[in-house]
């Protein structure tokens, strides 16, 4: 070779080595299907490793009418079918419109507290559930992730993680938040501890640093399993959760006809509150090293919760706003119905909610004991709703 050949290939040799250095690996795909005991799900993220770590960015979620997995146990094959491929084709629709093909999307279907009583209950329909889902997925051109279902502690540990990483804590290697979150059927308590023995104990790894978060699932701990416990506990009329409504407009009765009639007492009903949190020893439970020195977010229903009754910069007056609004002769259509929007179920049942999630999270004696000011809930977080689901794809991808 020529000197001037030789000059040439070594400036080409640079040139393409300096062009690959400069380039980042290309974003990939990823749908989690979040798969309730109501309905499935699938939150599809775009995630990617830059200098700063892992970045994840929710770009479409997709919803589609039917029940959730665990309500094919009488038929088991049509669970993919009908359960799955309607998700699957809006995802196909949204992924040919760009261009994106679907062999590059891994699809993880992950269930909750629907599946985990069908596998107590009746183990072999499950695993045939999540083998008709998993052929729905490869029979659509996917390439089929983990589908299983996940134990409490697993969602717990994944909200926290997500409801942190929003924050940037991990980013910039501050100080973890605890995590209190309230469903319907669960809630889950979460946060970093020092304590790696304990038994509610995780130990994760998450850009480039271990950490051992205590994570605790109450299952009926949820506000609507809750509400039902306390229900059972006072009776259908006068009870001391719901407004009264004696000459008011509709509803007649509340929570779908289960109270006839209402006679809000905070007193009376934070106690019915304080003997359902009695039998999951919640202190017990979910207080370990850490915990009183950490600051917790509320989400889900935590939120709501703060929120529907205006307290969300001053958490500790939940109680008396509530002893303020649910009190008195035809309080539902007087206050509350006005300040809470209407007569839906929603605002039927907050005063009981309002109650309860109070009652979690600041009772000393059966519930978590915490402060005014060490909580604060959090429907966003920069302009991200936190989900477990983006939680669980930033562990697996620090793995």
């Amino acid at each position: 070779m020529t000197t001037s050949g030789k000059h040439f290939s070594a400036v080409l040799s640079l040139l393409l080595l300096s062009g690959c250095a400069g380039l980042a690996p290309a974003p990939s795909y990823h749908a989690v299907v979040d798969a309730g005991s109501s309905g499935s799900r699938i939150h599809l993220y775009q995630s990617s490793i830059t200098a700063g770590g892992i970045e994840i960015r929710d770009v479409a979620q997709i919803e589609a009418d039917g029940g959730g997995l665990s309500s094919y146990q009488a038929h088991t094959e049509q669970a993919g079918r009908q359960g799955m491929q309607p998700l699957l084709q809006s995802l196909n629709d949204w992924l040919l419109a760009r261009r994106i093909a679907r062999r590059t999307v891994s699809v993880d279907v992950l269930a909750t507290a629907g599946m985990r009583l069908l596998e107590q209950n009746d183990a072999p329909a499950a695993q045939a559930i999540y083998r008709s889902v998993r052929q729905a997925i490869l029979d659509d051109g996917y390439r089929a992730g983990e589908l299983r279902t996940l134990s409490g502690g697993e969602e717990g540990l994944y909200a926290w993680a997500d409801v942190n990483y929003l924050y940037r804590n991990f980013q910039e290697r501050r100080k973890t938040a605890g995590l209190v979150e309230v469903g319907g059927a669960s809630a889950q308590v979460a946060y970093e501890t020092s304590q790696r023995t304990h038994p509610h104990a995780h130990a994760v790894n998450i850009a480039g640093m271990s950490y051992s978060v205590v994570s605790v699932s109450f299952l009926g701990l949820g506000q609507n399993e809750a509400r039902k416990a306390m229900i059972l506990a006072a009776g259908p009329k006068d009870n001391p959760c719901y407004p009264n409504n004696d000459r008011g407009s509709a509803p007649g009765g509340f929570d779908g006809g289960a109270v006839v009639s209402g006679n809000y007492r905070y007193g009376r009903c934070e106690d019915l509150y304080q003997g359902v949190l009695s039998a999951f020893r919640v202190r017990d439970e979910a207080v370990a090293a850490g915990f009183e020195t950490r600051d917790f977010v509320g989400i889900a229903s935590v939120y709501h919760a703060l929120n529907n009754w205006h307290v969300l910069d001053r958490p500790a007056m939940l109680a008396q706003e509530l002893e303020r609004q649910c009190s008195g002769a035809d309080a539902w259509s007087m206050k509350v119905a006005p300040a809470q929007g209407g007569a839906s179920g929603f605002a039927q049942n907050a005063c009981a909610n309002g109650t309860f999630i109070h009652a979690l999270l600041f009772d000393p004696g059966h519930g978590l004991g915490l402060s005014g000011g060490r909580i604060h809930g959090a429907g966003q977080i920069n302009g991200q709703t936190p989900s477990w689901t983006r939680g669980y794809l930033l562990v697996r991808r620090s793995e």
